[in-house]
């Protein structure tokens, strides 16, 4: 009960302590934030000295890259240009080439495997019509045999040359 006789009997100096406890704290916050103004002014009056010196900065890139692109407009320039020319000349034939070369190889592959069917097909017919004139008794057994013979053998021939295309043509 000690404590609690004392602040009934002095009150008005604890009071006081902490009204004065209160002003130091307000001071010192005072205090701290006026530092921390004086410190934030003083960075945005630096801004303006930065952007300056960033300005003068970019403004010499920027002499450095017109120099940079002079030199290139000059010899180099055209020696730039020679090589690019023939680069795309390079690509342009070679694309030629795979396009042109090949397309036309294989289309004349495709109309060579036609004509070649074509012709196994004549033959072919030619055998049905020798056979039916000796059916009919219009060639001899002899003839008949050699016509036939000489037509299979053509016929064995297109045949090769008509796998070997299909072969190749995939």
């Amino acid at each position: 009960m000690d404590i609690i006789s004392y602040v009934v009997t002095n009150w008005r100096e604890i009071i006081l302590f902490l009204n004065l406890l209160g002003i130091l704290t307000f001071i010192v916050l005072l205090f701290m934030m006026s530092s921390t103004h004086f410190e934030i002014e003083r960075n945005i009056r630096a801004i303006p000295r930065r952007v300056k010196e960033m300005s003068v900065n970019l403004q010499s890139v920027t002499v450095g890259l017109h120099r940079e692109n002079q030199d290139i407009r000059g010899r180099e320039k055209e020696q730039v240009i020679d090589e690019a020319k023939k680069i795309s000349q390079l690509w342009k034939s070679r694309r030629e080439q795979l396009q042109m070369g090949y397309w036309e190889k294989m289309e004349a592959r495709a109309d060579e495997l036609t004509e070649m069917q074509g012709q196994k097909e004549h033959i072919e017919e030619l055998i049905k019509r020798t056979k039916i004139k000796y059916h009919k008794r219009e060639l001899d057994e002899e003839s008949f045999r050699e016509i036939v013979k000489d037509y299979q053998k053509q016929l064995m021939e297109i045949n090769v040359k008509i796998w070997e295309l299909e072969k190749s043509l995939g």
